[in-house]
Order: structure tokens, then sequence, then C-alpha cells
């Protein structure tokens, strides 16, 4: 609903109203997931459920996989550079990647989100689905429900896009489900990595406007292909060699 009001709206909502408008409408799925979980469990399930951003001891090797996707998006670009694409332009500091990086986390989309989508819907379909498919199911919520920003005409969200956004999201679902399952349910490892993958598209590929479009794709397909490496490796049912699917339902 207020993402809609951007799309109704427009060019006559101020720049500051849009923003607070994007931003309060990326906590919607965490605030709605964490109102489920305390009709459906009560404040004990709400605890468990926040308990789990805390969830840090996972072993190095899930921050260092968090890490390697993130470099997909520069490496896109790289790959554009090369066969004779536009080269992005990078103003900011350290300090302001950095704090990116910390205003995504919060109070940007990735708790936003995450409570909702693999804090509370994940589990509850991987007890009755396998891995994969539920992944899939969430990957195809989680991609429409982006599509108000991309009907609102603007540079940075061409609706030509809005398809292989979708794609990209279905494949990072994948990979989402891979993390949470083989950390035992770590919301940490989930936020970091939503978070994560946000910056460099932020940073390198949004900026390049209407020359945005080939380092995208590239981008997409690379996830694709990442996830796709990631059911092979370690099958549909659990999207892991050595752990069950999570299902406990705070």
């Amino acid at each position: 609903m207020l993402w809609a009001l951007l799309v109704i709206f427009r060019d006559r909502i101020p720049g500051l109203l849009g923003f607070v408008l994007v931003l309060l409408g990326s906590l919607v799925p965490s605030t709605v997931g964490v109102l489920f979980v305390a009709l459906l469990r009560g404040r004990s399930g709400v605890r468990t459920l926040f308990r789990r951003l805390l969830h840090a001891r996972i072993g190095l090797r899930w921050y260092l996989a968090v890490l390697a996707v993130t470099m997909l998006a520069p490496l896109a670009v790289g790959v554009t550079i090369l066969f004779g694409g536009a080269t992005p332009v990078v103003d900011n500091t350290i300090f302001g990647v950095l704090f990116l990086f910390a205003f995504s986390i919060f109070p940007g989309s990735a708790v936003g989100e995450e409570l909702g989508w693999r804090g509370f819907a994940l589990p509850r379909l991987q007890a009755r689905h396998t891995a994969l498919k539920s992944s899939l199911i969430i990957g195809i919520l989680w991609g429409s429900w982006h599509l108000p920003l991309w009907l609102t005409g603007t540079e940075s969200h061409p609706i030509s896009l809005y398809g292989p956004l979708v794609v990209a999201v279905i494949a990072s679902s994948v990979i989402c489900t891979w993390l949470y399952n083989n950390t035992r349910g770590s919301l940490l490892i989930i936020v970091l990595y939503h978070a994560a993958i946000n910056l460099p598209i932020t940073v390198l590929i949004s900026p390049m406007g209407s020359q945005a479009a080939q380092p995208f794709l590239i981008y997409v397909a690379l996830m694709v292909v990442a996830a796709a490496a990631v059911v092979i490796a370690t099958g549909a049912e659990h999207l892991s060699r050595t752990a069950r699917r999570q299902t406990e339902q705070p």
C-alpha cells in the first residue's frame, strides 16, 4: 500500500516523502512476520525470532560465502568493462560505503524484510515442502512484492529490467535458504547477506543509469549460475549435505 502511493502519485510526491515511503514499505514483511509470530506463538515465539538475529557462531566459512556472493556484482561490472561497456564512476568514500551497508541492515530492507521472509515464512514452508520448492515460493513472492518500485518510472528502476530482477531474487532466495539451513536458522547471516548483495548494486550498478542494463543482466546470469551450483552440490531436499532443512517455527 505504501509503495502503491509512489506509483499513483509519482512525480507529485516530494523527494523526502518518497524516500520515507520506500523506507517504511521495506519494513512491512518483517512487521507482518513479527505480528503473525506473536499471534501464533506469543511472546516466547517473538523472543525466539529475535534471538536468531544474534545467532553468530556459525563458522567462518559462511561469512566467507556471503562475501563471495557479494563479489558477483563487481564481477559483472568487470565483465561489462572487458567487453567495451561503460565504466561506473564511484564517488563514495569508505565511510560512505560503510554507512550505506549499516543503513541497509537497519532501518533499511535487510532487517525490515528478513524477519518476515526467512524468519516467519521459510521454516513454515520447509515443514511441508523441500528446501528448493520453499525457496522458489518465497522468491516469487519476494520478487512480486518489489513490483510497485518498478512501476514508478524512475531511471533506477526501469520496468524493462523487472523480469530479470525477479529471476535474480528467486536465485537469491535459493542462496538464502542454503545459508539458513546450514547455519541452523541464523537470521544474522541472512541479514548480512541481504545487505551485502544490495551494497555493490547500489554503489556500482544503479548509478550507471541507462547504462546499467548490461552489467545488471550479467549479474542476474551469475546469480542464477551460483544458485544452480548450490542446488547441484547440495540437493533440492535440504540444500545442504550435512544439515536438514530448518522447520522449527518461532
